[in-house]
């Protein structure tokens, strides 16, 4: 499979240029993200083929009509050149497939890594434009509203506005987008590309999350809560799910530290065998650490897999 980031940017370039998503598309003319949206499920093959396919024909193409075989897994036309001359091709070439929009939307929601993401994203414009869920503004209790469209310039003004500037929204969120518009937003909203948010955290493509953070940091009312829902100030530690901070002694402080991360993205996956040595620690393991202490390991600390861990931090 391709880069996570770039293939959602892919097909959600993919939907803008969709006249109708309720309509099949041949996933071979999308090039090699076809089947990369197919393996990732955001396609998904009607069984059902192409009968008139477009083909080259001296220094353009023309369309000719197609004998499907399913058996030999190819279909075959005759030559509009050569009349006499059958011409064999992959059948893949012609296979129509389904937008499968509700998987890439829950795909989308777990690579930004939303606070709060909806169980099935909704559908605010049917067809066009979609309620992701909720993103925390940096360290606050403040959390914002994310939204995903396409093909907002064949939505009436009053329809748009009257979603957009819906009161029901508690607070100013952001749109994403294929591509931002040069005008502004009807409603309260800000529109951004989604490619102004892509990063690189360990060698791989990530979701941006400081960089959403910052974009939404900036739409919130003079005033807004800044009560800070977590952190490490000396040996303090507040998480989340606390409902209050806790001291740790000097020593469990260290090994939180070592395995914070960088704040605006989500904590790293981290082995004991690191942090022990990141740390200066003498224990033997996570469980170790924090056997006789006030907080359990389980309070501060998630089993991603064996042997591995991360903090329990929001990104």
């Amino acid at each position: 499979m391709s880069c996570t980031g770039f293939a959602h940017i892919a097909f959600l370039a993919a939907l803008e240029q969709a006249d109708d998503l309720t309509k099949p598309v041949c996933a071979f003319r999308l090039g090699k993200r076809g089947d990369d949206f197919v393996q990732r499920r955001w396609l998904r093959p009607t069984g059902t083929y192409l009968t008139r396919q477009m083909v080259p024909f001296l220094d353009g193409e023309i369309e000719v009509d197609v004998d499907v075989d399913e058996d030999a897994g190819v279909y075959r036309y005759r030559s509009p050149q050569w009349r006499s001359r059958i011409l064999t091709r992959p059948l893949s070439e012609i296979a129509l497939h389904d937008f499968c929009v509700d998987a890439w939307l829950h795909d989308l929601c777990e690579w930004i890594g939303l606070v709060k993401p909806s169980a099935k994203a909704q559908a605010r414009i049917h067809g066009h434009l979609w309620h992701l869920g909720d993103f925390r503004v940096c360290e606050t209790a403040a959390t914002a509203p994310v939204l995903v469209a396409r093909r907002l310039q064949f939505i009436s003004p009053e329809v748009l506005l009257s979603v957009l500037a819906d009161p029901a929204w508690a607070r100013r969120g952001i749109v994403l987008m294929h591509e931002r518009s040069s005008q502004p937003l009807l409603g309260i909203h800000e529109a951004r590309a989604l490619s102004e948010f892509i990063g690189k955290q360990e060698g791989r493509d990530q979701f941006d999350s400081a960089a959403l953070a910052r974009v939404l940091r900036s739409l919130m009312p003079p005033g807004a809560s800044e009560e800070r829902t977590q952190y490490l100030d000396g040996d303090d530690l507040k998480l989340p799910h606390f409902e209050s901070a806790s001291r740790l002694s000097p020593a469990r402080a260290r090994i939180v530290k070592a395995s914070w991360g960088t704040d605006g993205y989500p904590p790293p996956v981290v082995t004991w065998a690191e942090i022990k040595v990141n740390a200066h620690s003498s224990y033997q393991s996570f469980d170790d650490a924090f056997r006789d202490g006030k907080l359990k390991r389980e309070e501060v600390f998630d089993l991603v897999e064996h042997g591995k861990y991360r903090l329990r931090r929001n990104p």
